[in-house]
């Protein structure tokens, strides 16, 4: 027990102010971009969320790929075999970063229409939001999104454990796939698995 009688109370007092100091200089850290210190923001998991929607005007498929920001910077600094640090104010403008993030893209998430014939995907663009990129890609898929198919190998060559979850609508169904690292192309349908 520490009382002032011990001597131990001083110990006490500026260990408590250090912790003190130390919790306010994580908090400011996090909250304010501005503040000097910073400690980066790791995550546990390991997912990437993409949505596909078909644009039967254009007859394009529309893809959204949301990313954890430090997870693509990793990827692309591999994928290039030079560093890339993304600036969030700057990124969607910058002609190179969209170069970079496409060439990538092409490489790791593949999408075929329904004769197997490969889909180009075009760049549209990218956002940041908290610690997470989204980014635009669009190919066009003259025959519609059923019986196409996809591979998402997304962050798959950085993590074991990485996921990448596809969502994607049929005729007012919702389609989901689900990709791990052992998985290649899937098919995109709406119709019942067949029974065997």
């Amino acid at each position: 027990m520490i009382s002032p009688a011990s001597g131990n109370c001083r110990f006490a007092l500026r260990t408590s102010l250090i912790g003190l100091a130390i919790l306010v200089i994580l908090f400011f850290s996090q909250t304010n971009p501005h503040f000097a210190f910073r400690i980066p923001h790791f995550h546990k998991f390991h997912v990437s969320v993409t949505q596909i929607e078909y644009n039967l005007k254009a007859q394009s498929a529309e893809i959204t790929i949301r990313v954890f920001a430090d997870d693509l910077e990793t990827a692309l600094s591999q994928h290039a075999k030079r560093r890339v640090k993304l600036d969030p104010a700057t990124a969607n403008k910058d002609k190179q970063v969209g170069e970079t993030v496409l060439a990538y893209l092409r490489g790791s998430f593949a999408l075929k229409g329904k004769t197997g014939r490969p889909v180009k995907l075009n760049w549209v663009g990218m956002e940041w939001q908290a610690d997470m990129f989204w980014l635009y890609v669009e190919g066009k898929l003259p025959n519609g999104l059923e019986g196409a198919q996809l591979r998402n190998k997304v962050f798959q060559e950085l993590f074991e454990d990485q996921v990448n979850i596809v969502n994607s609508k049929i005729d007012g169904k919702q389609i989901g796939l689900m990709f791990d690292t052992k998985d290649d192309f899937k098919l995109i349908t709406a119709l019942p698995p067949a029974k065997k």
